[in-house]
C-alpha cells in the first residue's frame, strides 16, 4: 500500500518500489535562500541541514561549497560558488556524463526563484525531514539484512538494530555548541565558585581513594586492573554497591564473568558480612540469617540493576542503558567487568586482538560520552611484572592494547603484596596504584583487603 505523505511544500508517494522521500522544490529553495542570503541567514540553514540532507548530488555539491566558502569568509554569490563547485571537483558526474556543465544558468535560476532569503530555515526543515525519513527507512532495510544474516545471539542482534534505529529517529542535533570564545566563560567561573555537591557525584568507595580522585567524571573511563586474582573484580563491585547502597545512584553493572547467583553471592557477602565459604556450603547460623535480612532490606531499596548477558557487545551494553533511560532510571555509574569479554558485533572485522580491545574501548569511551555517564571498565593485566624484581604493575602492563590507556581518564592498578605469599609481611593488604589520574596525582592508597567477605576496607588510621 502506497502512503502520501504532506511536508508542508510539496507531496510525495512512498512505497517499496517508490523512489525515497525527498523535496526537491524545498532543496532549491534552501539553495536559493543561501545564495541571496547574508551570512546570518546562513548560519539559520546550516544549524537545521547540512549537504548530505539533500537528495539531489548536484544539490548536495552546491551547499557544499556554499558552507565552505563562507567557512572561508569569503563570498558565497553565483559567481563564487560556481568556480568552489567546480574547484572541488564536482563538475562532472563519476559516471562521465555533463554533471553541472549548467551549473551557471542553474545557480542564477535557484537565486532569482528564491522566495525570500528569510524563508530558508522554514524549507531547510523540510529538507531535513525529508533526509531524516530516508534514513530511517535506510535503517529498517539495515534491520531486516540484520535479521536475516546477523548474530546468532538475538539480544546481540536486538541490541544492533535498535542503535541502528535510534541513531536515524534521533540524530545528533545540528548547531551544538563545540567550539566557543574563551573570554564567553561565565558559566565555568559560577560552576568553579559552587561547592562540590556529593549527592551528584559518584564518590570512590575508599576514603584516600577518594582524597586523590574525588569523584568518577561523567564522559570518562575509570579503568580498574590487575592480575587474575587479585580482587579487581571486588573492587568495582565496591564502587557499585558504594555508588548505589550508600549515595542512592542508579548504577548498572555489566558482568560478563560471573552468572545471576555469584554476583548476589557477592553482594551479599560484603553487605552481611558472611563469608563466600559459608554461602558454598550453604551453613547459615540464625545470627547470619538475621545479618543477611538487613543487607536485604538495604540491597532492595538501592537502584544497583546487573546485567549478566551470554554474549555481549558495546552496542548491547548501550540498549541496557538506553532502557533505564526511558524508564527514567538514566545510570549514573555504569560499570563493565570484564573490557576483555566484549564482543564485536556482527560484521565487524578486525586484523588482531589489539586492534579489537582498541575497538571495545573506545566504544565505551563513546558510551560515557553521549550518555554523559562515568563507565568503570575493568581489565586485566599482562604477565610482565612477575617477570620483574619490582613485581607492581603500571599502566603500560595492560593487556591487549594501549587504547585502553589513552582512552581513560584514570588507571586504577589493584596488586596484592602476598598474592600467593601468605606470609608476606604485608599480608592482608592491597594496594591501588594510581598508574593514571588525569585531574590529579599519580599515587599508591593502601588498603585491607577482606577477601572472605569479598571486599577491600579502609586501613585503621592509628
Amino acid at each position: 500500500m502506497d502512503t502520501t505523505i504532506m511536508t508542508g511544500y510539496a507531496e510525495y508517494t512512498d512505497s517499496d518500489t517508490a523512489v525515497p522521500p525527498h523535496d526537491i522544490l524545498a532543496e532549491r529553495a534552501v539553495l536559493g535562500a543561501a545564495l541571496r542570503g547574508g551570512q546570518a541567514h546562513l548560519a539559520e540553514i546550516t544549524a537545521i541541514a547540512a549537504p548530505g540532507d539533500f537528495y539531489r548530488p548536484r544539490h548536495q555539491a552546491v551547499f557544499a561549497a556554499i558552507c565552505a566558502l563562507s567557512d572561508r569568509g569569503a563570498p558565497h554569490d553565483v559567481v563564487a560558488v560556481r568556480a568552489e563547485v567546480e574547484r572541488r571537483g564536482a563538475a562532472e558526474d563519476p559516471r562521465g556524463a555533463g554533471y553541472l556543465l549548467d551549473l551557471g544558468d542553474d545557480l542564477a535560476d535557484l537565486a532569482a526563484e528564491a522566495p525570500s532569503p528569510a524563508t530558508g530555515a522554514y524549507y531547510a526543515r523540510i529538507v531535513a525531514e525529508c533526509s531524516r525519513r530516508r534514513a530511517i527507512m535506510a535503517a529498517g532495510t539495515r534491520g531486516r539484512q540484520l535479521a536475516r544474516q546477523g548474530s546468532d545471539d538475538i539480544e546481540d542482534l536486538a541490541a544492533q538494530v535498535v542503535e541502528e534505529m535510534e541513531r536515524a529517529a534521533f540524530p545528533a542535533e545540528r548547531g551544538e555548541e563545540d567550539t566557543f570564545a574563551v573570554g564567553e566563560d561565565s558559566d565555568y567561573w559560577d560552576g568553579l565558585a559552587t561547592p562540590l555537591d556529593p549527592s551528584t557525584m559518584v564518590v570512590p568507595p575508599y576514603r584516600d581513594l577518594a582524597e586523590a580522585i574525588p569523584a568518577l567524571t561523567p564522559g570518562e573511563i575509570t579503568t580498574v586492573a590487575g592480575r587474575t586474582g587479585v580482587g579487581k573484580s571486588v573492587c568495582a563491585t565496591d564502587f557499585a554497591r558504594h555508588a548505589a547502597l550508600r549515595q542512592g545512584h542508579t548504577v548498572l553493572y555489566v558482568s560478563l564473568e560471573m552468572d545471576r547467583t555469584m554476583m548476589l553471592n557477592r553482594i551479599y557477602a560484603a553487605e552481611a558480612r558472611v563469608t563466600m565459604e559459608t554461602f558454598k556450603r550453604k551453613s547459615f547460623t540464625e545470627a547470619q540469617w538475621a545479618d543477611l535480612a538487613r543487607a536485604r532490606e538495604r540491597v532492595a531499596r538501592a537502584p544497583l540493576h546487573i546485567s549478566t548477558p551470554s554474549a555481549c557487545t558495546v552496542s548491547t551494553i548501550r540498549a541496557r542503558v538506553r532502557s533505564l533511560e526511558r524508564r527514567g532510571q538514566a545510570p549514573a555509574l555504569v560499570v563493565v567487568d570484564h573490557i576483555g569479554r566484549l564482543r564485536l558485533a556482527s560484521g565487524e572485522r578486525v586484523d588482531n586482538r589489539a586492534q579489537e580491545v582498541s575497538r571495545f574501548s573506545w566504544g565505551l569511551k563513546e558510551l560515557a560520552r553521549d550518555h554523559g555517564v562515568p563507565v568503570l571498565s575493568v581489565c586485566q593485566i599482562n604477565r610482565d611484572p612477575e617477570k620483574r624484581a619490582d613485581p607492581t604493575p603500571t599502566a603500560a602492563d595492560l593487556k591487549d592494547s594501549g587504547s585502553v590507556e589513552e582512552d581513560s581518564g584514570n588507571v586504577i592498578i589493584v596488586h596484592r603484596p602476598d598474592r600467593g605469599r601468605p606470609e608476606d609481611p604485608r599480608a592482608g593488604e592491597v594496594d591501588l596504584v594510581i598508574a593514571k589520574n588525569r585531574e590529579g596525582a599519580e599515587k599508591t592508597v593502601v588498603l585491607t583487603h577482606q577477601l572472605h567477605y569479598q571486599r577491600f576496607v579502609d586501613m585503621a588510621r592509628g
